[in-house]
């Protein structure tokens, strides 16, 4: 199916001239409304995949189990008694995908609604609401990522996010630019079949 631009408070970049494969966007869904943060994508933006492989059986030998028995014997002998499949790796899952996701924001005609909203936004996002005292209210929300109009993630997670201070800002204190760093991670590992989903197809 084919990408469309969502229905949102889109929020953020605002030029023109950038084309749509250039930009990524975040959004999410909350009682108060839906809200889309759009930035320039930057460089070091990246996915990761990571699967998680071990040798469960790299000790289960008599070489492991006896040790001082079995360097013994290796010493006087020049030969083992471990095996070739006690190498042999075992798949103990995937982690989540991780996107570190690098967002420029600049402004062209409102450093309050180009830069520092979208800054607010996200924090927003990775933020939870919980009660001051007793125990209760709500943990930091999923987030849905775009990249580039290619690759689409419905269910994600902000884990970190880095804001610069120390940019030019306007006479009322607004950063007029700003570079943003995201580690976003899939609520859950991905399968085989939903590889191709994430790439626009």
């Amino acid at each position: 199916m084919a990408w469309q631009a969502p229905k949102l408070n889109i929020i953020g970049n605002n030029d023109p001239k950038i084309s749509p494969f250039l930009l990524a966007w975040v959004m999410q869904r909350t009682d108060a409304g839906e809200t889309s943060v759009c930035g320039v994508i930057g460089e070091g933006t990246s996915r990761e995949l990571q699967a998680n492989w071990t040798t469960p059986f790299e000790q289960e030998s008599l070489g492991g189990k006896f040790e001082l028995i079995g360097g013994i014997v290796q010493a006087g002998t020049g030969l083992t008694s471990k095996g070739k499949y006690c190498s042999r790796q075992v798949w103990e899952g995937n982690k989540p995908h991780t996107f570190n996701l690098v967002l420029k924001f600049y402004a062209l005609y409102d450093a309050k609604k180009e830069v520092m909203e979208p800054l607010r936004a996200l924090e927003e996002m990775a933020a939870p609401q919980v009660n001051a005292v007793a125990p209760g209210g709500r943990i930091p929300q999923l987030v849905a990522c775009n990249i580039g109009r290619v690759a689409l993630w419905p269910e994600c997670l902000i884990t970190s996010i880095s804001t610069p201070l120390d940019k030019e800002k306007t006479k009322d204190g607004d950063l007029v630019r700003a570079e943003v760093t995201l580690t976003i991670e899939t609520l859950t590992m991905l399968n085989r079949s939903d590889i191709r989903r994430t790439f626009g197809a």
